[in-house]
């Protein structure tokens, strides 16, 4: 425990217990004072009058209570706003009641993450804050503040009506989905008490978008703190962590989250030149019939406001994973009022499934688990197994948003257009998903993300993405094909269901050929009994 003496210099002075804190460094930990960057201690010099107002250590009616801080990924972000939180409320007069307001789920759990960690590396924090699940709360008996909280939410704007705040972080704001009624539900409750600080530290973000509108008022407003970084500054990041994340980005990618810069509008995971050369206006819609094709399908299921979508892709048998073919798109649009009629979805996986003998079917398991149980029992798989290349896998492929998939999913389709490893037939609604693609930075990586807009959410480029995902994985591995007859040559041929149901008509005639040549045969050339037994079977 530190001595009342030393707590109450923290307490008069936000930058002598910021200097003392220990924090978390690449895994190390370290004095922050010795590793924070001079801009860091700028912003941190500028908002502390505002956040001893609202704590009411030091009320200032001249502080500027309104703050907007523009970093670029890497720049310590988290941790700045753990450190300021944890002090207002270690630290506060009265029970505060704070809010911060997050991306997603992913994203508010890094800051209780960081109030963690902070709290672990100072264990005389401990007796005072206590984290908890989606909350961390004053908890040190007699302390003035006791019962004061800090909670943090994912932007749902449902959550945010009615509250009354000391203090409100509105976390990585470009980031946040929907039209702003959040925003405008929060810049509201902060105007309810005179002393409510309020702190946005995002990226930066696209200019066609609401948060533009909010940044440039906050750039513009002498009642706001607006700060900027141009470019990587942080001393820890290395010129080779940057130049591997540029050779990883596409450029407007990379200049948006890690130098900076806002994007002038649409997507930034592709660029248009890689996205066109994919769709070869020579190719069609495949229809099953082509040999030499293994065929997967990927999902997206929507029921009321979001498209369900449908597409197939073809992977050369063998491998070849940059001669991976669009063979089929299927969109369904919901009508107002009216739901998607999920029967039409399912008839038409199991119509795809008997034209192109899908070897798999990839989904989100979300919303679509009852509707794979069902295509399971209806496609009769034991049937569909007898003509599958990998059976040890079953048919219908869960793909759930974690974390490595969403990951994973960024990288291929990235590497995929970059490599130009795709062959995509004319097809307008996927066309408009990809150019629309953006990347988003998360905790463990990036994901793609897909804005909201009067043709959807990206749908059909979501079912592109789970077929894509299981049609790399396939591609290169040589199947085991399981039931498939044997050419002439002793060779197994992948073939279209027509051509293995011909074939297997044509290997049946030749047994049956042999068997009433054998049948005609005079003893002691017909084994004994053999005809008895092949008439037991009807064969004779």
């Amino acid at each position: 425990m530190i001595s009342t003496k030393l707590l109450q210099r923290y307490a008069s002075d936000p930058s002598a217990f910021r200097n003392d804190l220990t924090v978390d460094v690449d895994g190390v930990a370290r004095r922050f004072g010795d590793v924070m960057d001079p801009w860091q201690r700028a912003d941190f010099a500028a908002l502390d009058p505002a956040l001893a107002s609202c704590n009411g250590r030091k009320p200032d009616p001249t502080a500027i209570k309104r703050a907007y801080l523009e970093r670029g990924r890497g720049h310590s972000k988290t941790t700045d706003l753990a450190v300021m939180s944890t002090w207002a409320l270690a630290f506060a007069t009265r029970p505060l009641r704070g809010f911060c307001y997050a991306a997603d789920r992913d994203q508010a759990a890094i800051l209780k993450d960081a109030m963690h960690t902070v709290v672990r590396l100072n264990p005389w924090l401990g007796s005072v804050l206590s984290v908890e699940t989606g909350r961390v709360v004053n908890v040190a008996e007699g302390h003035p503040g006791e019962g004061g909280t800090l909670k943090i939410e994912t932007s749902d704007v449902g959550s945010s009506y009615g509250i009354l705040p000391d203090f409100i972080i509105a976390d990585e704001l470009v980031h946040w989905e929907g039209d702003g009624s959040l925003w405008h539900s929060l810049i509201s409750s902060a105007a309810k008490r005179s002393n409510c600080f309020m702190a946005v530290i995002t990226n930066a973000g696209f200019i066609d978008s609401w948060q533009w509108a909010v940044r440039e008022v906050a750039r513009t407003d002498p009642d706001w703190h607006f700060s900027r970084l141009d470019g990587p500054q942080a001393s820890w990041l290395s010129q080779k962590a940057l130049d591997q994340q540029r050779r990883m980005l596409p450029a407007i990618a990379f200049s948006r989250l890690w130098e900076n810069q806002w994007s002038t509008g649409g997507g930034d995971a592709l660029r248009k030149e890689d996205i066109d050369a994919a769709f070869q206006d020579d190719l069609r819609p495949m229809n099953g019939v082509e040999s030499g094709w293994i065929f997967v399908a990927g999902v997206d299921l929507g029921l009321t406001r979001d498209c369900s979508a449908v597409v197939v892709l073809a992977i050369p048998v063998g491998g070849r994973s940059e001669r991976i073919r669009l063979a089929h798109t299927k969109l369904w649009r919901p009508t107002p009022g009216t739901k998607i009629d999920l029967t039409d979805v399912e008839a038409h996986i199991l119509q795809l499934d008997e034209q192109f003998g899908l070897e798999f079917v990839a989904f989100d398991p979300w919303q679509m688990e009852h509707l794979a149980q069902r295509l399971e029992a209806d496609s009769e798989h034991s049937r569909r197994n007898q003509r599958r290349h990998f059976t040890t896998q079953p048919w219908m492929r869960e793909i759930p948003a974690t974390a490595s998939n969403l990951r994973e999913i960024a990288s291929l389709t990235i590497e995929s257009f970059n490599d130009h490893r795709l062959q995509l037939f004319p097809e307008d609604n996927l066309h408009r998903d990809l150019l629309k693609l953006r990347v988003e930075e998360k905790s463990y990586g990036i994901r793609l993300v897909s804005p909201r807009d009067e043709h959807g959410h990206g749908d059909t480029f979501s079912a592109f993405a789970n077929a894509l995902l299981v049609a790399h994985e396939i591609a290169g591995k040589r199947p085991v094909v399981i039931g498939s007859i044997v050419d002439g040559g002793g060779s197994t041929v992948a073939m279209t269901p027509f051509e293995r149901a011909i074939q297997r008509f044509r290997y049946e005639q030749r047994i049956y050929d042999l068997e009433q040549t054998i049948a005609s045969q005079p003893e002691p050339n017909c084994p004994p009994g053999w005809i008895e037994v092949m008439q037991g079977f009807g064969r004779l």
